[in-house]
């Protein structure tokens, strides 16, 4: 799969604007609600008319506007799934999987009883949506949308309507249409997980603006925007002025209420603000400084509270004067009797701290 976008369409106070390539086979779409996901999947999907946009899928131009062309939905050899099956009620699931034109003779091609028993559907053939759970309508209309023999299938959070159990039936299917069938795949969702799963490649949207690119697990886990770290739950979100770089060192120094925190080494001049953002379960807490470790950052700090929630303990801490949140086990906080006002050191390396642009 290859898909080439370049895309400006206002509506409604809403601005869709941006560019992008990829060869997938999986590109997932990731970002919060209202970020423009499904505005871009349906600029993709040709049910939105985009005023300014270039679209390519598979080397083929399916939107050129202004002045050229725009291939209609059902000419763009696409298929969609949604968060909503859209079953007809009336019909069974074989009528429903048939529905369309030439999907009767898809059923019962070879390639058509593949896509039955990928996703499990024969026990469900002759069954009334009525009497299916929400994983499987899921697949049925997975399966209907496969029966068309797309070169590109279009899952608009097709998991999102559903329970956890069941959104985990369906993701597993995907992953198994993925190695099974080999389906080029247009992915979006706003759960992480998800994305790592499924997503070879991956866009993150924030306000209808591209702010990351790349593999899901390098986006995901080295956030290197503001955007991608409040998606992912960067607990840590700082503002901090850059004292002065070590080169030799390989970081930049920034001050942290005071102290100094090491960082990766920053193009910003000393004196220049930057963003840092910090997970909370990659600060580790002890009592003293350690002796012969090899983490840049050992940070006196005073503990503000601790609280147990599910099976791990949040601790806020106060670093000089700014405040932040370390995740540990329930056996560390027991250990180290972490109480409000009780002094201890922040332990973060360098590379936990993640410059955002």
């Amino acid at each position: 799969m290859s898909i080439e976008a370049r895309i400006r369409h206002a509506f409604r106070g809403f601005t869709l604007d941006l560019k992008f390539e990829s060869e997938g086979p999986v590109l997932g779409v990731f970002g919060a609600s209202g970020s423009g996901k499904t505005t871009l999947l349906n600029c993709v999907a040709g049910l939105i008319k985009p005023r300014d946009a270039r679209i390519t899928t598979n080397t083929r131009v399916v939107c050129n506007r202004p002045g050229g062309n725009w291939t209609p939905p059902e000419r763009r050899k696409l298929a969609i799934v949604t968060q909503d099956p859209l079953l007809f009620p009336h019909l069974s699931t074989r009528a429903n999987l048939t529905y369309a034109p030439g999907a009767k003779d898809a059923l019962e091609s070879e390639s058509g009883w593949k896509i039955v028993d990928v996703l499990r559907l024969k026990p469900l053939l002759e069954r009334n949506p009525a009497t299916l759970s929400g994983g499987e309508k899921q697949r049925v209309a997975l399966g209907r949308a496969l029966l068309s023999k797309p070169e590109m299938l279009l899952l608009d959070e097709p998991t999102s309507a559903l329970d956890a159990e069941l959104a985990r039936e369906v993701l597993a299917l995907l992953l198994e249409v993925k190695r099974a069938l080999k389906v080029p795949m247009l992915f979006v969702t706003h759960k992480a997980g998800e994305l790592m799963a499924l997503a070879d490649d991956c866009v993150v949207l924030s306000e209808g603006k591209l702010v990351a690119q790349g593999p899901p697990v390098e986006v995901l886990s080295k956030p290197r925007a503001i955007g991608v770290a409040s998606l992912v739950g960067v607990d840590n979100l700082l503002r901090l002025q850059v004292v002065r770089h070590d080169e030799e060192g390989g970081v930049t120094l920034l001050d942290l209420g005071g102290q100094e925190l090491a960082a990766p080494l920053s193009e910003a001049e000393p004196g220049k603000h930057v963003s840092v953002g910090i997970y909370a379960d990659e600060i580790m807490l002890c009592l003293e400084k350690p002796a012969g470790l090899s983490a840049r950052n050992a940070l006196p700090c005073r503990v503000l509270s601790s609280d147990a929630v599910d099976h791990e303990v949040l601790v806020k801490l106060r670093v000089g004067a700014t405040d932040m949140l370390a995740r540990i086990t329930p056996a560390a906080a027991s250990e180290l009797q972490l109480e409000p006002d009780k002094h201890a050191v922040a332990v973060i390396k360098t590379a936990s701290c993640h410059l955002l642009g």
